[in-house]
């Protein structure tokens, strides 16, 4: 394992992460409360930090091609199977929630009241469902795989092949890991995705992410294709902020929504599944 390339890697990532999230913060940026799209765009632009490590790395210490990171579009079945993995992933979280904690307001007004949308609705609630469905499911992938790729290149590109000496069970455990933790400042001083709830939220997001990141990492072993990671991300962050975010509204973010605890352990599940039977072969 080149292990200068690895902590050449984790350093810039890390430490320009860190320094983002501090001048954010510093600055009076935050998402413990309502939404602010300047925190937003600052999540999104620490979503390309992870690439520009690996593009350093990769020119400067380890010195192969770029290509080598995993440019490439590989078998379209392959988009077409991992979609229906994830979306599937979310029908059953949310079904779940339906069952068991809180059903879906298809009036949108718990969706008006939380955000504070001035006026009513441009359309019939029934038509504005229709539209963020078609936006979650099909526009929104699409839109995000540029900064979903921009993880991609430094997690699944980069990343997990340095850690392959070790064993691809071990990689794509400690590379889950490492992404995991790698979110963990925007969660404790932003309040990212759990907003109050940010010290249990950190946690569930740990067992939630390196679940993903086992996942990601198997079918980046079978395929070697970052931009088919880059599309997985990007359909999972459009299902996590989209049409289910809309219908279930709720201040309580460690169990109900798209990171919450149901799919922690859905997709900690699946981990569990895809570590055993690589394990038995």
């Amino acid at each position: 394992m080149n292990k200068k390339a690895l902590y050449t890697f984790l350093g810039i990532t890390f430490i320009g992460t860190i320094l983002a999230v501090i001048i954010a913060r510093l600055a009076g940026l935050s998402l413990f409360f309502a939404p602010n799209m300047a925190s937003q765009l600052l999540i999104l632009f620490a979503m390309f930090i992870p690439a520009t490590a690996a593009i350093i790395t990769q020119k400067f210490v380890v010195k192969k091609p770029l290509k080598e990171l995993g440019f490439k579009l590989g078998d379209w079945a392959m988009y077409r199977k991992t979609y229906l993995v994830i979306c599937g992933m979310f029908v059953l979280t949310f079904a779940t929630t339906w069952i068991f904690f809180l059903k879906p307001d298809f009036t949108l007004a718990s969706f008006m009241a939380q955000y504070n949308v001035p006026g009513g609705l441009p359309l019939p609630a029934w038509q504005m469902v229709a539209i963020f469905t078609f936006v979650t499911f099909v526009v929104a992938p699409i839109f995000n795989l540029i900064p979903s790729l921009g993880e991609e290149i430094g997690w699944r590109g980069f990343l997990l092949p340095t850690l392959e000496p070790l064993g691809k069970n071990k990689a794509m455990v400690i590379s889950g890991m490492i992404w995991a933790v790698w979110h963990t400042p925007m969660i404790w001083v932003l309040g990212f995705a759990y907003g109050q709830q940010f010290l249990l939220g950190a946690v569930v997001h740990f067992i939630l992410v390196t679940g993903l990141g086992v996942w990601f990492g198997h079918i980046w072993f079978k395929t070697r294709n970052t931009v088919l990671a880059g599309f997985m991300h990007a359909v999972f962050n459009a299902n996590s902020y989209g049409i289910w975010a809309i219908l279930f509204v709720s201040n309580n973010k460690l169990l109900i929504g798209g990171v919450g605890i149901i799919s922690a352990v859905l997709w900690a599940v699946l981990a569990g599944f895809i570590l055993w039977k690589t394990f038995c072969k």
